[in-house]
């Protein structure tokens, strides 16, 4: 019996390659070979020149593909014959595969043929969305970004489109200027095996903010993030290091602190400062040079701050404008006793408004 295992012509195998194989068998296998790329679909016949090509009278033909790490599909695409078949190869990994039917009908069983099936990888490319960096008020391209597929062009080809407009480009990367879907075909120049991969260009630009500190004076404070203008993805750090979604930060310790704020989209990252303000809860006004003056650090001139400092009985004992003095612990050169005393600081607030703070602290000697 002569039986015929052809893959068709039109079935996006390894390039200039048409596999049509002829095997003469009884009760025996015999092979033959075939290699396509990755994600292939393919068609099989056996017995297409008997019966109209509905291959032997009174015949049944199963097909196989003999390792368990086929993933595809076989199909039967026509309804009134088994000896053709189609092979959705999916994602079954790249390696040798053995396909094998099996005819049975009332004269002899069993009766099989195997074609030995190389799938090979496509080129592996991996674009990932990219964006332009554009000036958040005009909305001008600050910098073009690249599109990069990584491969080297003595092994592949590449063709370029944007939104379905070929591109003059067949180098491995392209800069792309402008907004759009990118895409690009890369042909494994050593077999033929094709992959195509795409790149949504979108824009994305550098914060314009502002930061202001809440509860200034309290033991724990609010550093927060307003962000006015911009199209980015936006990210908050008060250390440079450890960044957050959240444009809020609660901090307990005093001083100046740099705000970033950090596109996630790659674009410039822009810095600002925030003044966290504390008033110290005791001094010891002893002369051992550790806090003998008692005194708000870190305010700034443009909160226009003065000072008054009382007794718990409401008589004022210093006035204090000028930022970086203090009070030394004495009233008209006397030193006052050991007690708790309190304060008024009337301040221009960040807003430019009027505002004032109360508290007191302790003297210690």
């Amino acid at each position: 019996m002569r039986r015929v295992f052809k893959s068709r012509p039109n079935d996006s195998i390894y390039p200039k390659i048409v596999f049509v194989l002829f095997l003469v068998f009884v009760s025996f296998s015999s092979w033959g070979q075939q290699i396509i790329c990755f994600g292939s679909v393919n068609h099989y016949g056996v017995d297409r020149s008997e019966n109209l090509g509905l291959g032997t009278v009174g015949s049944v033909y199963n097909w196989i593909v003999k390792d368990s790490r086929f993933v595809g599909k076989i199909l039967k695409p026509y309804k009134d014959r088994t000896n053709e078949i189609t092979i959705e190869w999916g994602d079954t990994p790249p390696g040798d595969y053995l396909l094998e039917v099996s005819e049975d009908n009332n004269y002899c069983t069993s009766l099989s043929q195997i074609l030995l099936i190389k799938v090979l990888p496509l080129p592996f490319v991996n674009l990932g969305d990219q964006y332009l960096c554009v000036d958040p008020i005009t909305n001008q391209v600050l910098k073009p970004t690249l599109i990069d597929t990584k491969l080297s062009k003595t092994l592949y080809q590449f063709k370029w489109k944007c939104d379905g407009v070929a591109l003059p480009n067949s180098d491995s990367k392209i800069m792309a200027g402008k907004t759009g879907t990118y895409t690009v075909e890369v042909t494994d120049q050593l077999t033929g095996c094709v992959a195509n991969d795409k790149s949504v260009v979108g824009k994305s630009s550098p914060a314009i903010a502002s930061v202001k500190v809440k509860n200034i004076f309290f033991d724990t404070q609010e550093i927060l993030i307003s962000v006015t203008s911009g199209i980015g993805n936006y990210e908050f750090s008060i250390d440079g290091t450890t960044f957050q979604d959240n444009p809020s930060f609660l901090v307990s310790k005093s001083g100046v602190y740099q705000v970033t704020i950090r596109d996630k989209n790659g674009c410039n990252q822009i810095y600002l400062t925030a003044h966290v303000i504390k008033y110290p809860k005791f001094f010891t006004p002893n002369n051992d040079g550790f806090n003998d003056v008692w005194m708000i650090e870190d305010l700034l001139p443009s909160m226009k701050p003065k000072i008054s400092i009382f007794d718990r009985y409401g008589k004022l004992l210093r006035s204090i404008d000028t930022i970086g003095e203090g009070w030394d612990g004495e009233y008209n050169g006397i030193a006052v006793p050991a007690d708790d005393y309190w304060f008024l600081i009337e301040y221009t607030n960040s807003d430019g408004n009027s505002d004032l703070f109360r508290a007191h602290f302790a003297l210690k000697r």
